[in-house]
């Protein structure tokens, strides 16, 4: 014993040839459970702590703290992951030697996604090699990553809660995550519109007005609680090029949250005229839309795509192999003024094009709003207005 506890003793001086030491408990050699034999409880480590420094050059195990920190600390239940089953005899072992207060262990499986990791060490390859901007970053399956790109708390934690403790490892999709939280975003996300910078057409409505007229309108068409919004309606409109495909000259459609158009020109430009008691409900084309006026909003729409190619990965699989090469996509586009009020974080729908939360607030003409987009658990998106990724 004296011997020995010179041995831990030059471990834990952190000088180098106290490294090759460690401490092991002396258990059952004979065990068919490997981790009842001798495993190792104490070794050197002279990285820097955090908290304490280079005050300490030597640390328990993971296996020897556990147990311990737990029975201490009033833990009741310790929930652990299937990948611990082998371990959890060596936990009460170890606690039971030390005379420690018994700690209950509730095993549960790990939950995986589809093309996804979720090793913390594969995650820091993402991290380390710039793939990412950091942990936070929307495209990363963390709790900081998830809540970046949109996810409402109460759905987080409805979405576990329906999953359960279940000891069977599934692989989840995606698309099932982010239904849970359309429930929830969508009884208060403000409606907005807004039409892409570039791939857009005019629409001249003869008697539209000046430019100086506006119109009132919900925020949230299913409860007006949350209040009216203005939105500016003038002669010189812009529409979605895709929604524009086809219109013919005596064709009806809705400028949505407007009123009916007749259209009277196509060669050349599109025209129409403002009918005022419009027959909303039989027009087939139902257009987002917003007036040419100045005091536009310049707004930068995100997306993402998941950081691996393959759906599920296999024990021999390399995931750097599996590389997403095209995981996210800018598109500019043009809003109405109300969004300019939008602070960070907040959770909007831009009409037929889907959510979005507030990554950056409106600042000035050089730095636009900036939304990122918010899956809604569908494959396929919400109008004729795909993005340039896909929805999974």
């Amino acid at each position: 014993p004296s011997e020995a506890m010179e041995y831990f003793k030059l471990m834990c001086s952190g000088k180098e040839e106290g490294k090759p030491w460690c401490l092991r408990a002396k258990m059952d050699m004979s065990s068919d459970n490997g981790t009842l034999r001798d495993p190792v409880l104490y070794r050197q480590n002279t990285t820097p702590h955090h908290r304490s420094g280079t005050k300490y050059k030597a640390y328990p195990t993971y296996d020897l703290a556990c147990p311990i920190v737990d029975s201490i600390e009033g833990v009741t239940h310790a929930l652990r992951t299937t990948e611990y089953d082998d371990r959890n005899a060596q936990y009460q072992n170890i606690s039971k030697m030390l005379g420690l207060r018994r700690v209950r262990i509730q095993t549960f499986a790990r939950m995986n996604f589809m093309y996804t990791v979720m090793s913390k060490r594969k995650l820091t390859w993402f991290v380390d090699t710039g793939r990412v901007t950091g942990w936070d970053d929307p495209r990363m399956p963390t709790v900081r990553g998830v809540a970046r790109r949109g996810i409402n708390v109460q759905a987080l934690k409805n979405f576990m809660t329906s999953q359960g403790a279940s000891r069977r490892i599934v692989n989840m999709e995606w698309s099932k995550f982010w239904a849970e939280n359309k429930k929830e975003i969508d009884k208060y996300a403000k409606r907005f519109m807004a039409i892409d910078k570039a791939d857009h057409v005019g629409l001249t409505v003869t008697n539209g007005g000046d430019g100086t007229d506006f119109l009132t309108t919900d925020y949230l068409p299913k409860d007006p609680s949350f209040g009216k919004r203005l939105v500016r309606i003038g002669k010189k409109v812009l529409l979605e090029a895709v929604d524009a495909e086809g219109i013919t000259v005596g064709e009806n459609i809705v400028l949505t949250r407007w009123g009916v158009v007749e259209i009277t020109k196509v060669e050349g430009g599109l025209e129409g005229k403002f009918i005022p008691d419009g027959d909303v409900k039989a027009a087939k084309r139902k257009i987002s839309w917003i007036a040419d006026v100045p005091g536009n909003t310049p707004v930068i729409l995100s997306e993402f795509d998941n950081l691996i190619s393959k759906d599920k990965l296999e024990e021999d699989d390399k995931f750097e192999d599996y590389i997403n090469p095209d995981t996210e996509a800018d598109t500019e586009v043009i809003g109405d003024a109300g969004l300019k009020t939008l602070k960070e974080h907040d959770i909007i729908q831009l009409e037929r094009r889907g959510f979005y939360r507030v990554d950056r607030a409106y600042v000035n003409e050089s730095k636009p709003l900036k939304l990122f987009m918010i899956p809604d658990g569908k494959k396929k998106a919400m109008s004729g207005l795909d993005g340039k990724l896909a929805h999974r």
